[in-house]
């Protein structure tokens, strides 16, 4: 009996050790300001992807997430990895930071807000390639910027929605704007001069919304501009509010980023 339990404590012992020696194997994941940061996988490009939104907002996030998927599924060799919902600014720059001190190769910063904090980031690991989307900045070297003529879209969608409002006898636009930055400006004055070549009498309004992502605001909005006579609504945010809202108004709405927009 004595050596039945003997026995039966030596394997327990045992199986405690095996359990430990699992845990202390499992590497903790690394934290930076609330984010946790990925990590590589060694012998692949690595490749991150830093969010403004959630990687699912059905819009401007989830375009950039399912490129990035792409990348995956057909270049050979290839890791990616993603942080979503990280603020612009401060918290920005120390998400870009702490991704280039894991190792990763190519970092994507996909906010306008972005371009400042990863300018910096840039300056200090010469090795690693950062390109940012929608600003205008370059170091000529690891640091650069990526964007379509997304212009020439609006152009044509304002073409559109003038013919559009002309048939509904109503001649008045609407854009909801983000921020008063040379992108939103650019695709404003994009969609009003389209309009123009279609309907010479339609004016636009336009509603600055002052986010990015945010659905209660960007649904606020559109509504605000549809309750005040408006036909057709442009939005320059991330999420379909403009043309959910133009559903429940029986109206028009005119959404961005994403294919199924």
């Amino acid at each position: 009996m004595l050596k039945n339990r003997m026995w039966r404590s030596v394997g327990l012992l045992l199986l405690a050790g095996l359990a430990l020696a699992a845990c202390a194997g499992e590497a903790t994941p690394e934290v930076v300001g609330g984010f946790e940061i990925p990590a590589v996988e060694e012998g692949k490009f690595n490749v991150a992807m830093v969010l403004i939104g959630p990687h699912d907002d059905g819009g401007w996030s989830q375009a950039h997430y399912e490129g990035l998927l792409y990348v995956e599924e057909n270049v050979p060799d290839t890791h990616v990895a993603f942080i979503e919902l990280v603020p612009e600014g401060a918290d920005s720059e120390q998400v870009f930071r702490s991704l280039a001190r894991k190792g990763f190769d190519l970092i994507f910063g996909t906010s306008f807000g972005y371009m400042d904090p990863m300018e910096v980031v840039a300056g200090e690991f010469p090795d690693t390639m950062f390109i940012h989307l929608t600003g205008f900045k370059t170091n000529g070297t690891n640091y650069g910027n990526l964007f379509g003529e997304m212009e020439v879209f609006k152009y044509m969608a304002g073409m559109l929605a003038g013919s559009r409002a002309k048939v509904d006898g109503n001649p008045r636009l609407g854009y909801m704007a983000t921020f008063p930055i040379p992108e939103e400006l650019r695709l404003g004055n994009a969609i009003m001069l389209g309009a123009k070549q279609t309907c010479p009498e339609c004016t636009m309004d336009v509603r600055l919304i002052n986010t990015w992502h945010d659905p209660v605001i960007e649904k606020e909005g559109a509504a605000s501009l549809f309750d005040a006579g408006v036909q057709v609504v442009f939005t320059g945010a991330d999420t379909p509010a403009a043309g959910d809202v133009a559903m429940e108004k029986e109206k028009w709405g005119v959404n961005y980023d994403h294919v199924d927009a």
